[in-house]
């Protein structure tokens, strides 16, 4: 995987993230699951420096 498209996956993940926060979309619908083991597989490194948010956010989805 490119350097630019890392980008783009990392932007992707961050914006649904933010649509899962605000509501926009349910965290089961948006596909984020998914996102994130690509991101794992591609860059172990921007993958655990996104985690701890996604857990964060994962976390106040479930409540």
């Amino acid at each position: 995987m490119t350097e630019r498209e890392l980008i783009k996956l990392e932007a992707m993940i961050r914006k649904k993230m933010e649509d899962i926060t605000a509501q926009r979309v349910s965290l089961k619908d948006s596909g984020i699951g998914g996102l994130m083991n690509t991101l794992k597989k591609a860059d172990e490194a921007l993958y655990e420096k996104i985690l701890p948010a996604y857990k964060k956010m994962v976390a106040e989805r479930k409540i």
